[in-house]
């Protein structure tokens, strides 16, 4: 799939530093409902009480994380082991989602979304190699019900239909509809997905390293589904993979929040005995771990594959290498948390001994985490040491460098500071509240408890930091030891070798066309007119939205049910040496977080384009005293981590006033906030770029980040949002600058700087220099922190000596370079990708408009019936969106893993027509203000309270100007929305900026399509 107050607010968890779990006066042995009392644990570090229980009669398996957190959890996962290659979890996934038994409505789960207080970001589903992840969170009781009620019959009893099959998972349709005989291809809205994500190198270097370092197991599957082996899967399939793994039986609740256990238990009931569990239900629980290792290897082994690039990109530096271990068990939380502090201390910043040695070394452009394997190996722990930007044949010096580095390090005293920089950051990687703190935390007990292990287990890394950091003190080289014994000694090692290859993509190609005419040549002329009129069919049902009367049907909150207020960081402003400081009242678990803000008006316009250079030596080089390694590890040993990034904006009052800022961004805890404010010191004052070949290793660095943006499944957010950057730049100066920062533009600048770095590195250190000198200007200072007072008083007082430090005077605006475009881009920029990124932008209302709030009550219809209609149920892109940013001025529609170009681009210049067309009623748009409101009421994580009471600050938003903004929709009617909305896009019908991210062939066939065709640039040379 896709992918809330107290009198005192602390937004997540909603405790206080005093605050205890609620009471709980359950015991083990009881009975309540029918469910089992098993277990009754104080989880101290939540500040939680699990409960766990267990329905006798259905075998279903719940747990209950108690806490005052009144954002409330509902999740559902269900074992589901990857049989084959067809991506048959993936597409059940969407599948469920279509409508159910009891709530037979087409996408009843976006449906219940699009009206309720959820968002994609929690309400949602995953799939893992071995489980599938529901979920869905709310802050208010009856919301969160009416969604597990929904959630609990899709899961459960979904209609399954076929047609929803065909639509989601795969179907044959003709290439051209008027040519009903004529040539067929391959369609699908997860096929279409997974096709994409192909385009990714790090796809294939996933499934080359955990099939190869884990064989015959479910593990060495690919459980999003292989485009080639995808077709092969049938509905009957789908059906029975239902029928076998979607049972109570085989599934596992939990629950996170402060709803009563009682309440769960009560919802749940009724549903649960009207499934009893029987013989054919038992369950073989294929993925306990006596099922699912593989026996160790008595010597190590080498692969190698290949992934597709472009006809005409050059093959240097293109390969990935990879060293692989399978090292232990990720369900035993000592042996987990030992070999992640190694991990750390190995390459756990810019100065690690490892990384350092790979990166020096020259053998590639950059290290490659082992993050994206996260998830994908369930029970076993692996130890993964990649590179990037490499050649196969610098295979054998890789290894050797890898193996004699860590022999050096394994044969050396550990230094102490290193081992306490690694346990430092893996107590803030289990104690910060993140935004994803709530899903994770519950991930965690799916992770072990799916295994037969205690579900609690990995919620106790507190305490098993305690007795790791014991043991370390009794045997000072047990990380020494952990080195021979899990990776220098143990044979179960992979080597993996992933080449580009431009002939790739025409042989995928000539696979799947020799397919499509195999069986178009077994196919009589009224099969095939057959096949066209299934998929002309499929897409009148697919333009069918649900009635009214079934959507009243749903259980669904009222707009009289919503909060009376918005949520609000409670927060107050002072002052130091005349520059505001803003301090937030959020509960931030011990975590102190600071931002330092400085304004980036007046910047001469050649500087702007070295901004990401400027910081990317705040996080990867040294300062004057020290260089980047001794920085990288006094960094990792006082702060939680330490970020700096700009940011574009304008003023909430004012679309002509800019604000435009860099900010650094600090975490740390009590004991560490003096250190951590000298770290930050002393590279906002004296960062130095004038290490020269350090400054190229990061260049390398930068360009494969950039190269990543567009070519990696996990980046596609960030690909189009530079799509929409490149369309929009000449529409606000905001979007402007945003291409300038953060746009395909940096890709060729990082190359061309790497081109020619012997003789413009001077040129490239001293604008950084400058930048650097620039910002060091009292009145551009401005500050926000959230955490304890102690430590607020230490900034406090640092802040005032910092500003003092600083020179005093004026800030003088200087241009830019926008110009307003006076003929609307049309642009198709190629890239070896195999769908589509698409993007349309307009001007709109700003702000401070009074008919901004209803355009966002618009924007929002149009998202959840048209776009989405249009372009992913009609059109199967993985993923579109119709999006309004009030505080820049503009509307965008976009897609993204999108198979289409011309019909998309053709479905957005018609939304105008569509808005003409639509009937729609008061429920309608109360819906609309549901969800619309949703954003309002959520809660914000401590990490993020300092940086959004700042720009709150910045922009203008007074909380009276924030809350008159959340009433104003509360009163909005059908006929104002339309006005505004229609107003909108009929005054720039002709004015769209549009940018298209393809293959160059597929941007030259579909130009052939369009009255207006794109223009077409190479972005990746």
């Amino acid at each position: 799939m896709h992918s809330k107050q107290s009198s005192k607010h602390h937004p997540f968890p909603q405790v206080t530093l005093d605050s205890q779990c609620p009471p709980i006066d359950l015991c083990p042995g009881q009975n309540l409902h029918g469910f089992e009392v098993k277990a009754v644990t104080p989880i101290d570090e939540l500040r939680a009480t699990a409960i766990e229980l267990a329905h006798g009669k259905s075998g279903a398996r719940l747990l209950h994380l108690c806490t005052d957190d009144t954002k409330n959890w509902f999740t559902i996962s269900a074992i589901t082991p990857t049989p084959d290659d067809t991506g048959v979890q993936h597409i059940l996934e969407h599948c469920v989602a279509a409508g159910s038994r009891k709530y037979p409505i087409k996408e009843v789960l976006f449906e219940m979304i699009e009206m309720s207080l959820a968002t994609y970001d929690s309400t949602c589903a995953l799939n893992r190699v071995d489980h599938v992840f529901y979920f869905a969170s709310s802050s208010v009781t009856r919301d969160l019900f009416n969604l597990a009620e929904i959630f609990f019959d899709s899961v459960f009893h979904p209609l399954l239909e076929e047609a929803t099959f065909k639509r989601e998972g795969h179907r044959l349709e003709p290439v051209d509809p008027d040519k009903p005989t004529g040539d067929l291809r391959i369609n699908g809205i997860v096929y279409n997905e997974v096709k994409s994500g192909m385009t990714d190198p790090r796809v294939y270097l996933q499934s080359t390293v955990i099939s190869g370092l884990l064989p015959d197991t479910c593990y060495s599957r690919n459980g999003a589904g292989d485009p080639l082996v995808m077709p092969n899967l049938t509905y009957e399939h789908v059906r029975a993979y239902h029928q076998t793994y979607y049972h109570p039986s085989n599934s596992y609740f939990v629950f996170y929040g402060n709803i009563p256990t009682c309440d769960y238990l009560e919802f749940l009931v009724d549903k649960l005995e009207a499934m009893p569990k029987t013989e054919t239900d038992g369950f073989l629980h294929p993925l306990r771990p006596e099922n699912t290792r593989p026996p160790k290897w008595k010597s190590p082994r080498t692969v190698s594959a290949s992934y597709p690039i472009g006809a005409d990109e050059p093959l240097a530096e293109k390969t990935f290498l990879m060293l692989s271990w399978l090292v232990g068990d990720s369900t035993d939380l000592e042996d987990a948390v030992l070999c992640r502090i190694l991990s750390l201390i190995l390459f756990g910043n810019q100065g690690s001994a490892l990384r350092k040695a790979i990166i020096s070394s020259n053998l590639g452009n950059d290290l490659l985490d082992d993050c994206f394997l996260d998830g994908l190996t369930g029970p076993h722990s692996t130890f993964h040491i990649g590179l990037m930007g490499s050649e196969a044949d610098r295979v054998g010096a890789y290894s050797e460098l890898v193996v004699n580095t860590l022999t050096e390090i394994a044969d050396a005293d550990f230094d102490a500071e290193k081992v306490e920089a690694a346990l430092h950051q893996l107590a803030f990687e289990y104690k910060e509240i993140t935004p994803r703190f709530t899903i994770q935390t519950i991930q965690r007990v799916i992770n072990t408890w799916i295994h037969e292990k205690e579900p609690t287990l990995l919620l106790k890394t507190g305490s098993c930091l305690s007795s790791i950091r014991q043991r370390w003190e009794e045997n000072p080289r047990i990380f020494n030891e952990l080195i021979r014994e899990r990776l220098l000694d143990n044979p179960h090692r992979l080597t993996t070798i992933l080449v580009p290859d431009p002939h790739m993509q025409a042989r995928l190609d000539a696979e799947e066309n020799a397919r499509l005419k195999a069986i178009r040549a077994q196919l009589t002329d009224g099969q095939l007119k057959k096949i066209a009129a299934d998929a002309a069919a499929l897409e009148r049902r697919n333009e069918q939205r649900n009635s009214p009367e079934d959507l009243a049907k749903l259980p669904q909150l009222s707009v009289s049910d919503l909060p009376e207020k918005p949520l609000h960081i409670p927060k107050s402003v002072e002052t130091v040496c005349g520059r505001p400081l803003i301090r937030s009242d959020v509960y931030s678990n011990g975590v102190n977080y600071l931002v330092l803000n400085f304004d980036l008006q007046g910047l001469p316009q050649h500087l702007w384009q070295y901004v990401p250079r400027y910081t990317d030596a705040i996080s990867k080089l040294g300062t004057s005293d020290m260089n980047y390694e001794q920085m990288a590890q006094r960094t990792a040993a006082a702060t939680g981590g330490l970020e700096c990034s700009p940011c574009f904006s304008a003023h909430a009052l004012d679309p002509g006033q800019s604000v435009w800022n860099i900010q650094f961004r600090l975490k740390a805890l009590d004991d560490k906030i003096e250190d951590a404010l000298e770290v930050l010191h002393d590279l906002v004052f004296a960062v130095n770029p004038r290490d020269t070949g350090r400054l190229r290793d990061v260049l390398h660095q930068a360009a494969a980040k950039y190269r990543a943006i567009l070519m990696n499944r996990r980046w596609y957010p960030y690909g189009l949002a530079s799509a929409t950057y490149h369309a929009a730049r000449g529409i606000s100066p905001q979007a402007h600058l945003s291409e300038i920062v953060f746009g395909f533009s940096q890709l060729r600048t990082c190359r061309m700087l790497l081109n020619s770095f012997d003789e413009s590195h001077e040129e490239l250190s001293g604008c950084i220099e400058q930048i650097r000198d620039f910002l060091l200007v009292r009145g551009r200072v401005a500050a926000s922190f959230t955490g304890s007072d102690a430590s607020f008083e230490s900034f406090q007082r640092k802040l005032a000596a910092w500003i003092r430090g600083m020179r005093d005077e004026p800030i003088v605006p200087a241009p830019t370079g926008f110009k307003p475009d006076d003929t609307p881009r049309r642009e198709g920029l190629v890239a070896p990708v195999q769908v589509a990124n698409c993007s349309h932008a307009i001007s709109a209302p700003h702000y401070s408009n009074p008919d901004s709030v209803l355009l966002a009550i618009g924007a929002h219809m149009v998202a959840g019936s048209y776009i989405w209609n249009e372009v992913r149920l009609k059109g199967n892109a993985y993923g579109s969106f119709f999006g309004y940013d009030p505080i820049d001025a503009f509307l965008c529609q976009g897609s993204y893993a999108d198979p289409h170009i011309a019909r998309t681009l053709n479905v957005f210049a018609q939304t105008a027509d569509y808005v003409k067309r639509a009937d729609w009623t008061q429920s309608d748009i109360d819906r609309a203000i549901i969800g619309t409101a949703a954003y309002c009421l959520k809660t914000v994580p401590p990490g993020n309270a300092a940086s959004d009471a700042l720009a709150q600050h910045l922009t203008g938003q007074s909380q009276n100007m924030i809350e008159e903004r959340y009433a104003q929709p509360l009163r909005a009617t059908p006929k104002e929305v339309k006005r505004v909305l229609l107003q909108v896009l009929e005054d720039n019908r002709d004015k769209a900026a549009v940018c298209v991210v393809a293959s160059r062939e597929k941007l030259e066939a579909e130009n052939r399509k369009m009255a207006h065709p794109l223009s077409i640039e190479n972005i990746m040379e």
